[in-house]
């Protein structure tokens, strides 16, 4: 099985936030098994440390993004198009798809 990509590091530098923000932050929460100090926040974006569902809802909650984005998506790379369905209702994301659908079919025949 391959082992999946996380981007904890990346979406930290999304938010525009270091690891001493981000440790301050999770004393907020006041739970022991989220990272304490800034290296074992080093430890989780590197890969070296194993994370939970708790630290990635958590984390998901400082950088304001969803849990399953820290896992799936590098903010970094990819664009707006998808920054912005996020905030979208079901409705409003139907229409979107529905015009994205539109444009690939007129290209087709090109």
């Amino acid at each position: 099985m391959a082992e999946r990509r996380i981007y904890l590091k990346e979406w930290r530098k999304f938010a525009g936030k270091t690891q001493a923000q981000v440790v301050s932050a999770m004393q907020g929460f006041d739970d022991p098994n989220l990272p304490t100090t800034e290296a074992s926040l080093s430890r989780l974006e590197n890969g070296k440390q194993q994370y939970s569902e708790r630290v990635l809802l958590a984390l998901a909650d400082v950088y304001g993004c969803q849990p399953w984005e820290l896992i799936g998506r590098n903010p970094l790379k990819e664009g707006k198009v998808i920054d912005m369905m996020i905030h979208l209702n079901a409705r409003e994301q139907e229409r979107v798809m529905a015009y994205i659908e539109g444009l690939k079919a007129a290209n087709s025949g090109d």
